[in-house]
């Protein structure tokens, strides 16, 4: 076991990566969608979800940037400070460029031509951001897994320290803050400065230098897991699940603020903190159940969520909807993603982590962010925000999921084996909250 200051440090730079992810992701639909006359720019749906998907996009091939940097140039803990600190310029200049446009459309002659300027200059600056999130991201796992002895056991601990980083931000700006702004953007862009100076600061992580093809860098050599039937369905069910969990990932926060939450932005957090609940029960429950059954569950969670959403009853919504976050979440990704690390052969666990993360992180998350915003243009067709409709589709989807997964999903490895790995181990989530 490495010494305790290690892990400290570690958990530091997981707590600030997760405070500047936070700290403008879950507010900033609600500002973009807003009139400008109730503090937002108006964007429409689609263009919210582009703005949103652009972590998707970058994500597709991110990972050979970050092989070629972090593999074979740099030490990770610098390229980790460097992103850091010219994402917090990124950020700023966002911030007040969606200040500045805010002002303007509320006393432009022509607003039209004024939103028309909006989207694209977002767009391109949320793209840069992007590609400083998504390799900070890894590379913050990167410098944990590198610094570890026994990463298995360590670092699931240190990366729950980024839930509690978004937990932190969320309650300070909702609570002390003004969510429908650019000030998240702002909060974020200060965060980032103060880890990106704390980066230079952490242990000393050299490139690996490993000579990795590129064909091992895209995942290409994994290509023959598709022969295992589980692996296919599996893959499949990832791509549809992430799509599923867009709907409440852009649009929670703007319904709940219709609902009449005070607070929506605090409200959320119950969802962060259901999953570090379940992240310590993951082991006990892979354990007991097996893989089947606990991927199964969030599944059926993901259903239920969407139905209580669709009822519109905020009590119900805050002591169950948004509870169930942290099964769905919890028990489907990061089973699955153990499932793919266990199954996969040794010299193909990276190659096939690569898949599934180009499947549910890139593919899954644009097709739900795209699929999500034609959903809520046609429910508010007539005016109306048409909440229950638009909750009610990935409850459906979700349950059409569940069917496919319990009728075609096999675990060839049996449930022996996954109970010893869940004894025997902790995982670290795939993705942010």
């Amino acid at each position: 076991m490495e010494p305790g200051p290690v892990r400290a440090r570690l958990s530091v730079m997981m707590f600030g990566q997760y405070v500047v992810l936070g700290a403008w992701v879950v507010p900033l639909a609600t500002y973009l969608l807003a009139p400008p006359d109730q503090g937002g720019l108006g964007f429409s749906p689609v263009q919210t979800a582009w703005i949103y998907s652009t972590t998707a996009l970058v994500g597709l091939f991110s990972s050979l940037l970050l092989g070629l940097l972090a593999d074979r140039l740099f030490a990770a803990q610098r390229l980790l400070a460097v992103l850091h600190l010219g994402g917090a310029v990124i950020l700023f200049a966002a911030g007040a460029f969606c200040s500045h446009q805010q002002e303007t459309l509320r006393s432009a002659v022509d607003p039209a031509a004024v939103a028309s300027l909006t989207f694209p200059v977002l767009m391109a600056l949320m793209v840069a951001n992007a590609f400083v999130t998504m390799l900070t991201l890894a590379l913050c796992n990167v410098t944990g897994f590198r610094n570890l002895r026994e990463p298995k056991k360590s670092f699931g601990g240190i990366r729950m320290y980024g839930t509690l980083g978004w937990i932190a931000v969320s309650l300070g700006i909702d609570l002390f803050g003004t969510a429908v702004s650019a000030q998240p953007l702002f909060v974020a862009a200060g965060a980032s400065v103060v880890l990106g100076i704390y980066c230079f600061t952490l242990p000393h992580t050299p490139p690996a230098r490993v000579g990795n093809s590129w064909a091992e860098a895209v995942g290409l050599p994994a290509l023959k897991m598709f022969h295992d039937s589980g692996f296919r369905v599996l893959i499949l069910c990832a791509l549809c699940m992430a799509a599923v969990q867009q709907f409440f990932t852009i649009y929670a926060n703007p319904f709940l603020r219709e609902l009449g939450a005070v607070k929506p932005m605090a409200l959320q957090t119950l969802a962060q903190v259901s999953e570090v609940v379940c992240l310590a029960a993951f082991p006990f429950v892979l354990g007991r159940f097996g893989f089947k059954t606990t991927m199964a569950l969030a599944v059926v969670g993901w259903v239920v969520r969407n139905a209580i959403f669709a009822t519109g009853s905020l009590p119900f919504i805050a002591l169950v909807g948004l509870p169930l976050h942290g099964v769905c979440f919890t028990f489907f990704f990061v089973a699955a993603n153990l499932y793919v690390d266990r199954h996969a052969p040794s010299h193909l666990r990276a190659s096939a982590q690569g898949i599934f993360t180009f499947t549910a992180s890139g593919i899954g998350v644009l097709l739900g962010n795209l699929i999500s915003a034609r959903t809520l243009e046609v429910s508010r067709a007539d005016g109306s925000a048409g909440w229950v409709w638009f909750w009610l589709v990935p409850a459906a989807f979700a349950a059409g999921v569940f069917l496919l997964f319990v009728s075609l999903f096999r675990d060839t490895a049996g449930v022996l084996r996954e109970r010893s790995v869940a004894a025997g181990a902790q995982v670290e989530p795939v993705s942010a909250s």
